[in-house]
C-alpha cells in the first residue's frame, strides 16, 4: 500500500507531457518564435514544440495548412497565458487532416521540424511565419474556467441556525423523538 501511494504522489510530481517522451529528448526548447523569423535559415531541420491557439486551418491540394496563434506552454506542454502571444506559425502536413478537429478557437501543441519561413500578408501588412512539419500533434478544447457566485439568498454569514430537528419545527413535532 504504501508504495502504490508513493508510485502515485511521483506521477503527480513528475508531471505528464502530451507529447511522447523519446520526441521530448530531441526537441530543443531554447527556440523561439522570434528567433525563427529573424533568421528562419539557421533554425532549418531543428525540432520544437510549440503551441497556441487554432486561428484557421485549410485543406490545399497537396497539404494541410494550419494557422496558429503562438503561447507560452506549461510543464505538460498546454497552452497556459493566451494573452502572452511572441506571433503566429504555420503548420504544414502532406497527410490530409480534418479541418473539423481543427477548427478556430482549439489548443493545439505540436512538436515538429523547422522548414524555413513563408511571408503571407495578414491584412495589409507582410508578416513572416515559421513553417513547422508536424511529427506528433494534440488538440484540446479551450479549458473554460468555472465560475463561482455567491448564493443570492444567503450569503456565508448569513447561513441559517442550526436546526438539529430538521426538517421539522422542533422537538414536539419530531415522530422520531422518543415520547414523554
Amino acid at each position: 500500500m504504501k508504495y502504490t501511494v508513493c508510485i502515485i504522489i511521483l506521477v503527480f510530481l513528475t508531471g505528464c507531457s502530451v507529447i511522447s517522451k523519446s520526441i521530448r529528448s530531441e526537441v530543443d526548447r531554447t527556440i523561439t518564435l522570434p528567433m525563427v523569423q529573424a533568421n528562419p535559415d539557421a533554425f532549418k531541420n531543428k525540432k520544437v514544440i510549440w503551441g497556441g491557439i487554432v486561428l484557421s486551418s485549410k485543406n490545399l491540394a497537396e497539404k494541410t495548412v494550419i494557422e496558429v496563434l503562438q503561447t507560452p506552454l506549461d510543464r505538460s506542454d498546454r497552452v497556459t497565458d493566451k494573452e502572452k502571444s511572441l506571433g503566429r506559425f504555420l503548420v504544414e502536413s502532406s497527410v490530409y487532416m480534418d479541418t473539423f478537429l481543427y477548427k478556430t478557437g482549439k489548443e493545439i501543441t505540436v512538436a515538429g521540424v523547422i522548414k524555413g519561413a513563408t511571408i503571407q500578408k495578414i491584412g495589409e501588412r507582410d508578416y513572416i511565419y515559421p513553417v513547422i512539419e508536424p511529427i506528433q500533434m494534440r488538440v484540446f478544447e479551450p479549458y473554460k474556467e468555472p465560475v463561482y457566485e455567491p448564493s443570492p439568498l444567503w450569503p456565508w454569514w448569513h447561513y441559517p441556525p442550526y436546526n438539529p430537528y430538521y426538517p421539522y419545527p422542533n422537538k414536539y413535532y419530531n415522530p422520531y423523538y422518543p415520547p414523554r
